[in-house]
């Protein structure tokens, strides 16, 4: 994993192998640090079918050509309905309130960012964005380092650690040791529903892209 962090690019160490590389107990990571309750997390394993539903529904609501007048009350409809949909199925997921909201607001976010790229290369006469291109950009420009520093001893050495995130929430931690700086990627956290919704707007992003006049 990599993340643009100060406006500099940052590779991930996967928790386990620095585990392994500085011999941590099997407890390092995120939750020795900033412990959060799981319960009532929502599940998306027994929520397939209604989950692609919910993408077919999207991805049908996009019109066969689009003009860039259009563009923008596309991107409304499309959040409406994904926002109707999704709470729709929620009996079946149990999303938090505040976490359908954010996943509808990360959603909208996201499509209208795309749009405006789209209308701004349009307007431009230049060529139209790839999609990928603009979810990284957002993504980055959602990365947070938490203010908040913990200190870690490990062999007489002082670490000072600090949690990182982004939109889809606590992805892992910046740790400043005696070499430099390291950044490691706590996978336990992840968002159980990133990768849907990248695919999601991945497939919504190139309809819109492709399809515009």
């Amino acid at each position: 994993m990599q993340l643009l962090i100060d406006d500099l690019p940052c590779d991930f160490i996967p928790l386990k192998t620095f585990r392994q590389q500085y011999g941590l107990p099997p407890e390092f990571g995120i939750a020795l640090f900033e412990p959060k309750d799981f319960s009532g997390l929502a599940v998306l394993d027994a929520a397939g079918a209604e989950m692609n539903a919910l993408r077919q529904v999207v991805l049908d609501a996009i019109p066969a050509r689009l003009t860039t007048a259009a563009l923008l009350p596309c991107c409304d409809r499309l959040r409406d309905l994904f926002a109707a949909t999704l709470t729709r199925i929620n009996p079946v997921i149990g999303l938090k309130p505040e976490e359908l909201g954010f996943a509808v607001a990360g959603f909208d976010d996201m499509t209208r960012t795309l749009a405006y790229a789209l209308l701004r290369a349009r307007a431009a006469r230049q060529p139209l964005p790839a999609f990928a291109a603009v979810y990284a950009d957002w993504l980055h420009q959602s990365v947070r380092v938490s203010a908040r520093q913990h200190e870690y001893v490990h062999e007489g050495q002082r670490w000072q650690v600090q949690m990182i995130q982004h939109v889809y929430g606590r992805v892992g931690l910046k740790i400043v040791i005696d070499s430099g700086t390291l950044y490691v990627a706590d996978a336990r956290v992840a968002c159980p529903a990133e990768g849907f919704m990248q695919g999601l707007l991945a497939e919504v992003g190139d309809r819109l892209r492709q399809r515009l006049d």
